[in-house]
């Protein structure tokens, strides 16, 4: 194998690539999650908040930054020097963008439904079946 060749699309940083499930992608996969992935910080930021109800306040928690930071990149502004806000942004987006991501996160949703209703079950009172008191 020639490690000079340009390879496949995957090896190009500017792809999206899920650190879990990259390898468990289909072609389809890819091409979708590539296609859903924003290109550039201040889209990825904007897409963020769009998914968030535009709670600025959560997703500088989630980025762990403040909220003014996270109104000004929306705007246009650069973000901060470093690559931790850049990295966590990128991290975040590729969570909500992933297929194999989202049906790991219904699937979740799904089982803690689940949970719920059993929990709602058991504090219902129960009818012991004799007479009424």
């Amino acid at each position: 194998m020639d490690i000079n060749s340009p390879g496949i699309a995957r090896n190009s940083k500017k792809t999206p690539r899920c650190e879990r499930h990259d390898a468990l992608l289909q072609a389809e996969e890819r091409t979708e999650f590539a296609a859903r992935f924003p290109a550039g910080h201040q889209a990825q930021m904007a897409f963020l908040l769009a998914n968030y109800a535009g709670n600025a306040s959560l997703v500088a928690a989630l980025l762990g930054t403040g909220v003014r930071t996270v109104r000004r990149h929306c705007r246009g502004w650069p973000p901060p020097p470093g690559v931790r806000l850049r990295r966590a942004l990128r991290r975040r987006v590729v969570d909500l963008v992933c297929p194999r991501c989202l049906s790991d996160r219904a699937v979740e949703q799904a089982r803690q439904a689940n949970r719920e209703a059993r929990r709602a079950a058991r504090r219902l009172p129960h009818d012991r079946g004799g007479m009424d008191r």
